[in-house]
């Protein structure tokens, strides 16, 4: 039950052979060897064996990336990495056929027979994260779970989540390091600066085994949600590219991108926030604080930084919106609109400024690798020649240091955010009458939280009887929630003449209650 480390570029001796017994928490890394070059040297072939079978990718073992190396895991082709339990403990049903499956992009609603709104504990395998909602088809509270460096195992759910969970979508997890590269998926200059993480202004392609390309969503509503939640290379998705910038091709407003979001959380994918931009701090604050306010996910900062300086100052952008990792999407030295940085020189690929990038560069990365709020950063390589890591065919300086550098590995669960828990009361109450001569009144109610309430109370009292506390009249089981809101409907009948007050409440695990903000009246005449 080891993570067994080779630190050399040369891993094997002849006749050398490490053999995985332990396959469910045993695992070899190859730390100083991309993953492509595992397997196209060969180098497990009669080094590496899993029960004393030998090694081989895709049928009893899988090479994926481990920061700038590798990582084998002794899994079968067939493994299923989920299993969740019908009972806390890991008691009751256990159900794992889940695979890598999802519905067009989209979370998968659990059937009955995979416990649906039943899983009261689970168990994830290493390398892997799984995306669960209480409601279908990814609607309602969701939460991100990754298993990085050991099985995930959760014995007992939080009370929003437990028999409360009606979808799942299950990712492969990656290992990345935190250096990357900006708006650019060609293989060619990610190979050379030896990334392991890249995105362009779409859905991206693989880059596997040797880096993530993360989809792009960058405006609402291109590309689609579908078309970026189907792809199966990475468990990330980068959104909305500096909606506040009037600037940039395609401002939106916080509204606008907020109106599709809950679309975006059910792809299951781990989402980052909008992209900041300088000059509209203000944008991103909204978008933050209403995210929050509503109990969404947003699982990652993503800011833009061309700054001359600053750089070290990142825990204090993890608190102020919600301490959520930072990915650095875009960044340079300075900013050339601003005559900053190394766009204070003659903008040229000359030695000198090749050198003077190069001095401030260390410093900022070396800030950045050790920053633990930040998990990824992605240079950008569109700027002028004096900026550039590689102009061409020729690297610069700065971009022999980035290639060389090892920056450690980018997530950290200490810095994972976890979702606000968020109850909110009934809205839209109104009242009318079903059958007058009957006495038979229609109250009806929108509601958000789907079934991770307790249950619902709809409560009664006569107008006139002013100090009377109100009655529960009916107890309402909460529906799985299938879309943005829910509608209800109660019809009650009235025992007596009188003007009567209703108002709904919403019960929370927590025990709390939350009331509808308004009442209706029905009027009941002695003579119908």
């Amino acid at each position: 039950n080891v993570d067994y480390v080779i630190q050399g570029t040369t891993p094997f001796a002849d006749g050398a052979k490490v053999n995985i017994t332990n396959t469910d928490h045993a695992v070899l890394i190859i730390q100083s060897i991309r993953p492509s070059h595992v397997l196209s040297q060969k180098l497990l072939d009669g080094h590496v064996f899993v029960n004393g079978e030998q090694a081989v990718n895709g049928e009893n073992c899988q090479v994926r990336m481990y920061a700038h190396g590798s990582i084998v895991f002794p899994y079968a082709k067939d493994i299923k990495p989920l299993t969740v339990y019908s009972e806390q403990n890991y008691g009751g049903t256990a159900v794992n056929d889940f695979g890598l499956e999802h519905s067009s992009g989209f979370m998968n609603t659990l059937t009955e027979a995979k416990l649906n709104n039943q899983i009261r504990s689970f168990k994830l395998k290493r390398g892997y994260m799984v995306t669960f909602a209480v409601g279908k088809s990814g609607w309602g509270y969701s939460r991100c779970f990754i298993a990085d460096t050991e099985d995930l195992e959760f014995a007992e759910l939080p009370a929003h989540l437990d028999a409360r969970i009606s979808s799942y979508r299950v990712f492969q997890w990656h290992d990345v390091q935190k250096k990357g590269l900006a708006s650019d998926t060609g293989f060619g200059n990610n190979e050379t600066l030896g990334t392991t993480y890249c995105y362009d202004w779409a859905q991206g392609l693989s880059h596997l085994p040797d880096r993530e390309c993360v989809p792009h969503q960058i405006y609402v509503a291109w590309p689609s949600v579908s078309t970026c939640g189907s792809v199966d290379f990475a468990c990330h998705m980068q959104t909305n590219n500096e909606p506040g910038n009037s600037a940039d091709d395609t401002p939106q407003s916080v509204e606008v991108i907020l109106n599709q979001w809950q679309d975006l959380m059910r792809t299951g994918l781990r989402l980052c926030s909008e992209s900041s931009h300088d000059g509209s701090w203000s944008h991103l604050d909204q978008f933050i604080a209403e995210v929050d306010k509503r109990g969404w996910r947003c699982d990652i900062l993503d800011l833009h930084c061309y700054w001359a300086s600053g750089f070290g100052n990142m825990e204090h952008y993890y608190n102020k919106y919600g301490k959520r990792p930072i990915w650095i999407t875009e960044f340079v030295w300075g900013a050339s609109w601003n005559n900053n940085g190394i766009f204070a020189t003659d903008r040229s690929f000359s030695v000198a400024n090749q050198q003077k990038n190069l001095n401030e560069m260390r410093n900022i990365l070396t800030t950045l690798n050790n920053s633990p709020y930040v998990e990824r950063y992605a240079y950008w390589n569109g700027e002028a020649d004096c900026s550039k890591l590689i102009r061409g065919t020729e690297m610069s300086l700065t971009g022999e240091y980035y290639r060389d550098m090892k920056s450690g590995m980018a997530y950290r669960k200490a810095y994972e955010k976890v979702p606000n828990v968020v109850y909110t009361a009934p809205t839209s109450i109104n009242g009318a009458w079903d059958n007058q001569a009957k006495g038979a009144y229609k109250v009806t109610w929108t509601d958000t939280n789907g079934d991770m309430l307790s249950e619902i109370r709809v409560q009664r009292k006569l107008e006139s009887e002013i100090e009377a506390a109100y009655q529960t009249i009916a107890t309402i089981s909460p529906k799985d929630i299938s879309g943005k809101s829910l509608s209800y409907i109660y019809t009650d009948t009235l025992p007596a003449s009188g003007v009567y007050e209703y108002r709904v409440v919403n019960v929370a695990p927590t025990g709390k209650d939350y009331y509808s903000a308004t009442t209706v009246k029905a009027a009941k005449s002695s003579v119908m």
